[in-house]
Order: structure tokens, then C-alpha cells, then sequence
């Protein structure tokens, strides 16, 4: 056997000893043998090692059920374990996981809840999302597979791939390590070289990912380098986050890369994202960044990046920032050149005498109101009670302590508190109810009598009372709220200004001349005249006014607005078959009248009208219409949703 030169038994020693007359002998063995040469016997050499057709010893602690396991591991109590299987040194099992063996699961890998495994094999440090589905399977090291995505029989995955939500991986299929699967693709062959998926940060909400999963330290201190590099040496940028853990050490990150490239930093701590954004924009920063929990799952963090007004980043500028992070053509400052880190003076001062100088005082003082408000257990408290201290405000407070593992609720827990603090507005006989969110850029209302108002009502609430007390004026809603607006608009002689059906689309259209107020229907609202951004204490302030101003009760304000009925559904649709779709409902609806500000909006009558808009970041189309009635709006999205699955075929 010749040195440093690759030499295989059965193809280089065996038939040069034939070709030299060497005597070649067999030997039967009683023991186990399996020639590891292929997937298929790798996963049949594991499986037999399970089963004790291997003797190896012990493979770990078992703890009865034909399962073994290495030290600190958790097991939800409701999951269910039918082995043989292995599971290794701190893995977690969480709630309603099904697993069956013969399956192995390695090292600090973590299986979500509701992930269903079966026969398979997965290496150490992977990640098992939500609802996600392992059929004869081998996954290898530090993998992800983000939630409700499947992978049958056969698939194998090599190192570091990231499998993107609702992506489907079809029989005998091989990825190469690496690989990064978009969010509701369907991969039906091999990928070898190159990258399946759209290379991209941000979405939606910012950059966004399960903690210590997609969002590490490491790549979060790149992140900052990356933003710090499209920025003008020795600009400024403010950096706030939530008060949970995870925020935090992310945030540290993100600090770290920006001095890198020669930004100072300015940490404003733990502040309501309003406070962060308007800080931002007085204090000269070229830009800020927000990391928080986000409020629909405590796994995941979203890291919100701003420009110099304290507004979402264009998309031009994320862009920028893609470009310079995947091509790591990063700006290293040198020596004297590297940035400082400092934390911002006087942040909560100067946001508050803004505030008070946007709002009428007197005025609301004069109302002598007496609220309930519900802080959430976040920031806001810090910054909001005082203010209506000042304001002359009469406040039962509620959840006013700070409380870090408080920052993302489940929606049945977030509803209880919500119905809590109307109970209480009636119980104690106050004027309203109000409830932030956490990151104190929404609220949530309840009127006198306890009645919670859906988000929809609210704004037109908002709106109506808007109207009469600055007698007219501009209102931006998207397209997708309700055509209430516009006879309010006529009732008041005010005018609806429709836009995009995201939150920097509102934000965007809040600047334009004229504009009184801006909403998007979810508890967002915006008052330019102070700040072009949803502003949650603001609006509190803004509804008191409106209300001292009107002289009117909520419940009566509410009495007095036309009904409401929208309906909203959801369409899977592949995303190659998007822009099939909408061109065809573009020639389908041509003699309609119709709107294209987001999507396609049809009015089939002055009452009726569909929109039909893409998500832009998950295979599938929303649905929302409305009508006269609740079952004419269901029907109606029940109908437009068959025509968009009828167009994918």
C-alpha cells in the first residue's frame, strides 16, 4: 500500500495481489458485519445498532421504552417516545413531539413542539422546528428545519442547510452542505452545487430568526459591520432593544461590528420603540436599530433597522446592506478610526417634551379623564406615566412593572388581559380602557361600558373623531380597511388617501402634505404633525384629545359609525406560480373597476369589493372582502379563494 496516495481493498490491493499470484484466503465470521458504503446501509448499520444486533455496550442512560439517553436531556411530558431510540447529550424534546424508532437524535439538537420523526437520523447541534416532519431521514450537523417543513423518505441533508418554512423535500432527494431551501419550495431533485433560495436578510418585520438558530452572536456582529458599512464614516447610530435576554445579547452583537466600521453607537437601552424611533430622529443619528422579542414567538427575534428619521429602512437601503453582508465586503476601520460606544443622554426628557408640545394640554387636563391602562409589563410604563401625570390623566394602571419574560404572550393569554382590562374600565366606572403592546407602537381599546373594540372599529373610531375635532383633513389607510373611511371622509369633509397594505407603506404615504393621521387597521397609528411612525402613546394622548374635544362618549362615537363586515382567508400558492396568478386575475377583472395600489382590489359593487394580494414573504395569497353582511363577506372570500386555486392549476 503506497504512502499518501489514495488505495482502496477491493479496487487497487486486491487485484494487484491476484495480478502477483498471492494467495488470497476468506474467513467466516460469526459476528455483525455491514459494509457502510451507502445511505442506505449507514441508516441500516444505526437502526441494527439500536435494536442490539451490535453489541457496543451501554449507549447511554435508558430510561425503559427501548430508549437511551445521554446526560441533561428534556422530554416533554405530553411527547410521545416509541423506540428504539437514542437521544444525546442535553437534546430537548418539547410539547406533543411524536417520535418513532428507529431513530437517533444528537447532541444539543433541539425538536420542537408538534415535530413528528420516524425512522430517522439526526446529527448534533441541529434545530427541529414546529410541526415539522422527519420520514426516513438523515439529517446532518448544525441544520435547520424551520417550521412545518417535511422531508420523506430517503432525503439526506448534508451540514449547515437551512430548510425554510413549509418547504417540502421529496423522496431520495441529497442536499449538499450548505444549502439554503426557500420558505415553500418543492424540492423533487438533488442540489449540489450553488443555493436553492432567495438570498436575502430581511422580510417583513426586519431581520428576523429563531435565537442562537438563525440570529447568532457572530451573525448579528456581521450584521452590524454590514449596516455600519453602507453608513458615512463616523456617522452616529442608536441602538435600543427590549428587556428579555435574548435581545440583549443579540444587541451586544450587533454593537460590536458597528464601531468595526468606524460608526459610534449611542445605546439607548431598553426604550419603547416609539421613543427609539423619534430619538433617533432628533438627536442626528444616521440611523438606529431595534432588537426585540418578537410578540408572536418567544423563539424568535426581530432586529428592525432605521434611517436617519426614525423610519423603516427603504428597500433599497436593505439592499445595500444584503449586498455588503453576503459579498463580506466589509469597511474595517483603522486604529483612531473605530467607533466609540456611549449611551445616549437625556433620551426619555427630550421624547416627552415633544410630546407635550404636540398635544393639547389644557384641553385634556380640562376633560378631568379617568382611564385604565394596561403597560403591558414593558417599557412604556417609564415613559407614558409621567406624561399623563402631566396631562391631569387619572390612572388605574395595569402590568406597569417591567417584567423581561413578559415580551411575547400567547394570542389566548394576550385576549384574557385584554378582557381584564375592559371588565375593570366597567367595574371601576372609568371613561376607557387602553392596552399597549409591548413594544408600545399599538393600542387596544375598551370604551366605558367594557366593550373591547375590534382593531377595525377602533381606527374608524379614531378616525371619525379625528375628523370632527380638527374639522377635515387627510387620513392614509391601506387598501385592504374597510370603505367606512370614505363616509366618514364625506360625513366630516375630510379625505381618505389609500396606500400599500404594509406599515413602511403607511409610514411613507403619513409624510406626504396635509396628512392629519395614519393607520393600518391592526393598532398602528401615526400622527405626523409629531412623528411619521406608529406611535402607541401618542395615540392615547391623541384619543383623549379627540374625545375632550367632541364632548362625546366612546360608546356613542362607536354608536354612530356605519357597521362593518370583512372577512379575510389565506391561499397557499408555490411561489413560482405567483406572478401566474396575479396576471391572470389582472386579464380576468380588466372590464372591473379596480384597483392595483397592492394586489388587485375589485369592486364588484359601491358596497362589495375583493382584494386579493400575494404575501411577500410566504407562498400564499390573502383574501379579504367585504360586504353588507358577515356571510356575504365569508362567501365572497370563500369564492375568490377557489378562483385562486383554480388559476394555479
Amino acid at each position: 500500500i503506497p504512502d499518501n496516495h489514495p488505495f482502496d481493498f477491493s479496487k487497487d490491493l486486491f487485484p494487484l495481489m491476484l495480478r502477483r499470484g498471492d494467495p488470497l484466503y476468506g474467513y467466516i465470521s460469526e459476528g455483525y458485519w455491514c459494509d457502510v458504503g451507502n445511505m442506505t446501509e449507514y441508516v441500516r448499520a444505526c437502526s441494527d445498532l439500536l435494536a442490539g444486533k451490535v453489541q457496543v455496550g451501554e449507549m447511554g442512560k435508558h430510561i425503559g421504552g427501548g430508549i437511551w439517553t445521554g446526560e441533561g436531556v428534556e422530554i416533554a411530558p405530553d411527547a410521545q417516545l416509541y423506540g428504539p431510540i437514542y437521544l444525546g447529550t442535553e437534546v430537548k424534546v418539547k410539547g406533543g413531539v411524536v417520535i418513532h424508532g428507529p431513530t437517533a437524535i444528537r447532541d444539543y439538537t433541539i425538536v420542537d413542539n408538534r415535530a413528528h420523526i420516524d425512522r430517522s437520523f439526526v446529527w448534533r447541534n441541529c434545530y427541529i422546528g414546529e410541526a415539522v416532519e422527519l420520514r426516513g431521514a438523515v439529517v446532518a450537523k448544525q441544520t435547520t428545519f424551520k417550521a412545518k417543513s417535511v422531508a420523506f423518505e430517503g432525503v439526506v441533508v448534508g451540514d449547515n442547510c437551512v430548510i425554510g418554512e413549509g418547504a417540502i423535500l421529496h423522496a431520495g432527494i441529497k442536499l449538499w452542505p450548505g444549502k439554503e431551501i426557500e420558505s415553500g419550495a418543492t424540492v423533487r431533485s438533488s442540489i449540489i452545487w450553488g443555493s436553492q433560495g432567495r438570498r436575502v436578510l430581511f422580510g417583513r418585520f426586519g431581520v428576523t430568526g429563531v435565537v442562537n438558530v438563525d440570529l447568532t452572536p457572530e451573525f448579528c456582529a456581521r450584521l452590524g459591520a454590514a449596516f455600519g458599512a453602507t453608513l458615512p464614516k463616523g456617522s452616529v447610530v442608536t441602538l435600543n432593544r427590549d428587556p428579555h435576554d435574548s435581545p440583549r445579547m443579540l444587541k451586544r452583537a450587533i454593537i460590536s461590528g458597528l464601531p468595526s466600521a468606524g460608526v459610534h453607537v449611542q445605546d439607548l437601552r431598553s426604550q419603547p420603540i416609539p421613543v427609539a424611533r423619534y430619538y433617533t430622529r432628533v438627536s442626528g443619528a444616521a440611523g438606529g436599530v431595534h432588537v426585540r422579542l418578537s410578540p408572536y414567538d418567544q423563539r424568535v427575534v426581530d432586529i428592525r433597522f432605521m434611517d436617519k428619521n426614525g423610519l423603516n429602512l427603504s428597500k433599497d437601503a436593505e439592499r445595500s446592506i444584503e449586498r455588503v453582508y453576503f459579498r463580506e465586503d466589509f469597511r474595517r476601520a483603522y486604529l483612531n478610526d473605530v467607533g466609540t460606544i456611549d449611551y445616549a443622554p437625556q433620551v426619555e426628557e427630550r421624547y416627552t417634551e415633544g410630546f407635550l408640545a404636540a398635544v393639547d394640554a389644557e384641553m385634556i387636563r380640562s376633560a378631568g379623564f379617568k382611564v385604565v391602562v394596561d403597560y403591558a409589563h414593558a417599557p412604556s410604563s417609564q415613559v407614558l406615566a409621567p406624561i399623563l401625570e402631566q396631562l391631569g390623566v387619572d390612572v388605574v394602571p395595569l402590568n406597569a412593572r417591567i417584567h423581561k419574560d413578559k415580551m411575547s404572550v400567547l394570542p389566548e393569554e394576550f385576549s384574557a388581559s385584554l378582557r381584564q382590562m375592559a371588565t375593570i374600565v366597567q367595574a371601576l366606572g372609568k371613561d376607557l380602557g387602553v392596552q399597549l403592546d409591548v413594544g408600545g407602537e399599538k393600542i387596544f381599546i375598551a370604551d366605558e361600558r367594557g366593550a373591547v373594540l375590534t382593531d377595525r372599529v377602533a381606527a374608524a373610531a379614531m378616525v371619525s373623531l379625528a375628523l370632527q375635532a380638527q374639522g377635515g383633513g387627510t387620513v392614509v389607510v391601506p387598501v385592504d380597511q374597510s370603505q367606512v373611511f370614505e363616509t366618514l371622509a364625506a360625513r366630516y369633509k375630510g379625505k381618505i388617501a389609500r396606500c400599500k397594505v404594509d406599515i413602511a407603506s403607511v409610514m411613507q404615504a403619513s409624510g406626504r402634505r396635509g396628512v392629519l393621521m395614519a393607520l393600518d387597521g391592526t393598532g398602528n397609528y401615526i400622527f405626523p404633525a409629531f412623528q411619521t411612525a406608529p406611535d402607541g402613546l401618542m395615540a392615547v394622548a391623541k384619543l383623549l384629545q379627540y374625545l375632550a374635544h367632541c364632548g362625546q362618549s366612546l360608546s356613542k362615537v362607536v354608536a354612530e359609525l356605519p357597521p362593518i363586515h370583512i372577512s379575510h382567508g389565506r391561499v397557499s400558492c408555490p411561489w413560482e406560480e405567483k406572478g401566474k396568478v396575479m396576471r391572470l386575475l389582472n386579464e380576468q377583472y380588466k372590464n372591473y373597476r379596480a384597483d392595483n395600489t397592492d394586489g388587485i382590489k375589485v369592486f364588484i359593487s359601491d358596497s362589495d369589493w375583493v382584494l386579493v394580494l400575494p404575501d411577500p414573504d410566504k407562498p400564499m395569497f390573502h383574501v379579504t372582502a367585504e360586504s353588507t353582511s358577515p356571510t356575504s363577506a365569508r362567501e365572497l372570500v370563500d369564492k375568490y379563494s377557489r378562483i385562486v386555486e383554480g388559476l394555479q392549476r
